[in-house]
């Protein structure tokens, strides 16, 4: 039916049609409205998900191997053992950490279940994208406490438009001296491996990788130390957990040995 319709002389006996004709357009024109709102809205979320992939990409490990995700998969203490004493006390090794899902979480929509702790803003295309970052509980205490026994890099498969403006932020006692991003990651199929030879080129033994995501020390997983992803848990206690098995990891000659045993009955 056409809709303007409504607008005619209505004819003795036919009120009641036109008026039926009014009801019926008004719905069709609010079907339409509703329509159109929602592909707006599916448009808009799309959008912000391909942005947002572009800064960070997601850590889902849907295609990761299986040996990777059940090998480490918690924390222990480690006590003193003879056999892997660390010899030599002068070379500070290191340990490199993930950044989204490991140190903080972000988004470009506030979360509505926590507080924000800092917002950084992207410039893309002459327009400026903003990200709200979350704070992983402890991670302040967690990188100035490594730090007093190890060196400290960050490798991420973030850009560094956004990464290298949240680790500002982030590192307000300077002690991450290392910092790598997308451009130095591997990327297989899609995906981003990152290769610790970047860090550390001629002791594998001397470095660790700390990250959510399997896949990204795929290609060293001896040096892979597994940590459960962050989104909104304010009572996440795993940096603090990490900082213990740390403190024990020190004595190792190998790193690789101490992450070796991380899979065990004495989880932190």
């Amino acid at each position: 039916m056409a809709c303007h319709g409504f607008l005619a002389t209505p004819t003795p006996g036919s009120h009641g049609l036109h008026k039926h004709g009014r009801t019926r357009c008004l719905a069709a024109a609010g079907s339409i409205f509703t329509s159109l709102n929602t592909s707006i809205f599916t448009f808009h979320n799309r959008l912000l998900r391909c942005i947002s992939k572009f800064f960070r990409p997601s850590t889902t490990a849907t295609a990761t191997p299986s040996s990777l995700v059940t090998k480490k998969q918690g924390y222990k203490k480690l006590e003193k053992h003879e056999h892997h004493q660390r010899k030599r006390n002068d070379k500070k090794r290191t340990i490199v950490l993930d950044l989204d899902e490991t140190l903080v979480h972000s988004s470009m929509e506030p979360p509505v279940r926590v507080n924000v702790d800092f917002m950084v803003r992207i410039k893309m295309q002459g327009a400026v994208i903003p990200m709200f970052v979350v704070k992983r509980p402890g991670v302040t205490e967690f990188l100035d406490r490594i730090s007093k026994n190890y060196r400290v890099a960050v490798f991420t498969a973030g850009v560094p438009e956004y990464a290298s403006q949240v680790l500002d932020k982030l590192d307000k006692n300077r002690v991450i001296s290392q910092r790598l991003y997308r451009d130095s990651c591997t990327e297989m199929n899609g995906r981003y491996a990152k290769d610790l030879s970047l860090v550390s080129r001629t002791d594998m033994g001397s470095v660790l990788l700390v990250d959510d995501n399997p896949f990204s020390y795929s290609l060293q997983p001896d040096n892979g130390v597994h940590i459960k992803p962050f989104v909104d848990d304010m009572e996440d206690q795993e940096l603090m957990k990490l900082a213990e098995f740390f403190d024990g990891c020190y004595q190792y000659e190998d790193l690789r040995d101490a992450a070796s045993g991380v899979l065990s009955s004495k989880l932190i």
